[in-house]
């Protein structure tokens, strides 16, 4: 599935050049949610890493920048968008998901920042490996 998305974001670039500058500038927001979501979860996970303390509070924020990454993209690509609505809702409640369901949504933290990169990108080699 992530190799379905990420063809498809490679299919999106090639018109963004002709795109108007609303298009681009929504493009643009959309890249800017889901790099925000992105570099506050690894983040989190480095700071969680050395306390070893969850903070429901970052993980409530947390909940939220990827609910605003799936808005955003829903615009450019509905799988990825759903991805991250999925993702906002693993921060709710991480407890409740197995690796085998992180694996089935297709939420893995490295996988997503794959299609992300793929979509700043097309020409990126970056090969997603697993994370949360």
């Amino acid at each position: 599935m992530i190799t379905e998305i990420l063809d498809t974001l490679t299919k999106l670039l090639g018109p963004i050049a002709t795109l108007s500058k609303d298009q681009r500038e929504r493009k643009d927001t959309a890249l800017r949610t889901i790099s925000n979501a992105l570099d506050e979860t690894f983040l989190y996970y480095r700071d969680l890493a050395n306390s070893n303390d969850r903070n429901l509070d970052r993980e409530e924020l947390l909940s939220k920048y990827w609910s605003a990454a799936a808005i955003s993209l829903r615009h450019f690509d509905q799988d990825l968008a759903l991805i991250c609505d999925h993702k906002s809702e693993y921060w709710i409640n991480p407890e409740r998901y197995s690796d085998q369901d992180i694996e089935d949504l297709n939420i893995k933290l490295d996988n997503v920042r794959g299609a992300y990169r793929k979509m700043l990108s097309p020409k990126s080699r970056f090969t997603p490996v697993g994370r949360n």
